[in-house]
């Protein structure tokens, strides 16, 4: 038995001695997100042009509303026939009852007990279809001041002013809005929650000299959501919509449209900005390690942050390319030593699958998107950590690609 645990000490010593301990490290720089779309280099100026597109949403409320007005008139029209034919039917039939009844009177009939003869009682007329008295008036969006949107659009690498490209924003009207609840706890801790859903789509142009045409598209054409409040009692809301629902409306409206502005900032920015932005990258490195000397992944390391913190001086990353391609270099040096299939070595398949997570990240930043992808694919082949650090970072990787492949 003292044998048995001799051995078992033995081999989790070995374990101790052979298994390097990874450190991970949050790193934080800035970078420029490329835009999506290539805004001449010519141009550095843009003007925005606010159209209210919601006013055509009116005028097509206020035909709606004026179709179903004559829609109730000419049912109310057709009904109103109907009813004469009715009553004239009714009239007719009573008439002919009472000739009858008074020719029979004039002629001295009586009833066989001597008594006069009763006068026929005129039938009831049906219930009159009721006037339309009008229709409840429509709820037009109202005039919005367009500096909402001109203040809030400020495009990242380039400045408010005329002869550039031109951005024009139409915001179209407020519409379809539900009212939906959900209730939540019980007893004294009761609470109905409404939230109101609506469309406020907003029509997006970008007009290039040199180039047309650069984007015409419709954003926030989902369905948006606003928070009308919570309440202890369904009957508070009911009362709250009856007695202040013009102030609900407006608040609605208020909101809505500030956020369609913000989706158009955001929109723009994503398209054609020049976006400052900060990336929150994990590397790796080992911890000190009474078995081996890892100076050389220290120095590639620290080489590799302080590539990173160069991305940020140009668009093109220029300024970082050369301490780029010398932690890169660093890495590949020290790869020539990995061996996958000795967990005792060094350069483990461990270290090395840490290192091809270092040197994705490197040579994203160099535009090396292909090579990145292949130390990407390498590492989730690794399993483990690094699997599942390179697949939360392949998506990132895929979109700075198509950024980059758009102007270089």
């Amino acid at each position: 038995m003292k044998t048995l645990l001799l051995i078992v000490s033995f081999v989790g010593s070995l374990s101790l001695a052979f298994g390097q301990m990874i450190d991970d490290n949050k790193i934080n720089f800035t970078f420029t997100q490329l835009p999506y779309i290539k805004v001449d280099n010519a141009f550095t100026n843009y003007d925005v042009k606010f159209v209210h597109g919601y006013e055509q949403s009116n005028q097509e409320i206020i035909a709606a509303h004026e179709l179903n007005k004559k829609a109730s008139m000419d049912m109310y029209m057709q009904s109103m026939i109907q009813y004469k034919r009715s009553t004239d039917s009714i009239d007719v039939a009573y008439f002919r009852r009472m000739a009858t009844w008074e020719k029979d009177v004039n002629a001295g009939k009586t009833q066989p007990n001597g008594l006069a003869l009763p006068q026929p009682i005129k039938p009831a007329y049906p219930v009159a279809p009721i006037f339309p008295a009008g229709l409840q008036e429509p709820r037009l969006n109202t005039p919005m001041d367009e500096n909402i949107v001109l203040n809030r659009v400020n495009i990242a690498g380039f400045e408010k002013g005329m002869g550039g490209f031109v951005v024009t924003v139409n915001v179209l009207g407020l519409s379809n809005v539900q009212i939906t609840s959900s209730k939540k706890g019980t007893g004294t801790s009761t609470k109905y929650t409404y939230t109101a859903t609506y469309n406020l789509p907003v029509e997006i142009t970008v007009e290039s000299p040199t180039q047309g045409k650069l984007i015409f598209q419709r954003i926030n054409t989902g369905r948006q959501s606003y928070a009308v409040g919570s309440y202890s009692s369904k009957y508070d809301y009911e009362v709250y919509m009856l007695t202040r629902e013009d102030e609900f409306r407006r608040n609605l409206e208020v909101a809505a449209r500030n956020k369609a502005a913000t989706a158009t900032n955001s929109f723009l920015n994503n398209q054609i900005g020049y976006v400052p932005k900060t990336r929150n990258a994990e590397l790796y490195a080992v911890k000190k390690f009474k078995s081996y000397d890892y100076s050389d992944v220290t120095m590639a390391y620290t080489k590799t942050v302080q590539a990173l913190m160069l991305v940020s001086q140009d668009r093109d990353r220029g300024s970082a390319m050369d301490k780029i391609e010398e932690a890169l270099a660093d890495w590949n040096m020290i790869l020539e030593e990995s061996n996958s299939y000795d967990k005792k070595a060094r350069i483990n398949d461990k270290i090395t699958a840490m290192i091809q997570s270092n040197m994705a990240e490197l040579l994203a930043w160099q535009g090396e998107y292909d090579k990145c992808d292949i130390n990407v694919n390498l590492a989730i082949s690794a399993g483990g950590k690094f699997k599942r650090h390179a697949n939360a970072e392949r998506g990132f990787y895929a979109d700075q690609k198509k950024r980059w492949n758009i102007h270089y």
